[in-house]
């Protein structure tokens, strides 16, 4: 168990609590959907979806250049629709632990809950009350919201800066290493998760539990 006491948990979303917004199988499943050419589609994705995930465009310039280039049959909202389709569930304990966590933190010592995404605006606006994250965290902590992505050593500053922690006091939940190993350097507890048990009993060795 830590020395210094945990007084904020960071919780990635994608990957953590829900599937992955618009990773490569979210793409891959939509874009088959509608009968596109992948490949051609991951070539027109990768440079506006950087500037997406930042805020820098909206869902619909990203689309322009990806897909609405030229006529289709179906239309943006058709494609939006399915977008949103794909994205699920994936730990509902992870979400039920977070749950407990919110429930119990004044026997816990008010430890504060965060939320650290990549995410673009519209997706995130959609699954934040679409899968009852809505009041869950105690920020949110968006790459659209804040023109900062994991693993920017910003990022987990501008996170740092809003809970009002020191990084000692923090820990990262996470499903990709680069990201873990990023706050890791920041001096924030990292715990990249493989399975919910895991990351719980991890959890519990730096003094956070949930009942």
């Amino acid at each position: 168990m830590t020395t210094t006491k945990i007084t904020a948990t960071f919780w990635d979303c994608g990957g953590v609590l829900l599937t992955n917004g618009w990773d490569h199988r979210a793409r891959w499943q939509v874009v088959e959907h509608f009968g596109l050419s992948f490949d051609e589609f991951e070539q027109r994705h990768e440079q506006p979806n950087d500037a997406w995930e930042r805020g820098a465009l909206t869902m619909q310039q990203y689309l322009e250049r990806t897909v609405f280039y030229m006529p289709r049959q179906f239309s943006q909202k058709d494609f939006i629709a399915q977008m949103r389709a794909v994205s699920r569930v994936l730990y509902p304990e992870m979400i039920a632990f977070v749950r407990r966590l919110r429930t119990q933190r004044a026997a816990m010592g008010n430890t504060g809950i965060y939320l650290l995404s990549n995410e673009s605006r519209e997706l995130m606006d959609y699954r934040i009350p679409q899968f009852r994250l809505a009041g869950l965290f105690d920020a949110y902590v968006v790459s659209a919201y804040i023109g900062l992505r994991k693993p920017q050593a910003e990022f987990f500053r501008c996170a740092l800066d809003l809970s009002h922690r020191a990084p000692e006091e923090c820990v990262f939940i996470d499903d990709r290493e680069e990201n873990v190993a990023a706050a890791r350097k920041l001096g924030i507890h990292g715990i990249r998760l493989e399975t919910p048990r895991q990351v719980i009993v991890e959890l519990g060795r730096l003094g956070v539990a949930a009942a």
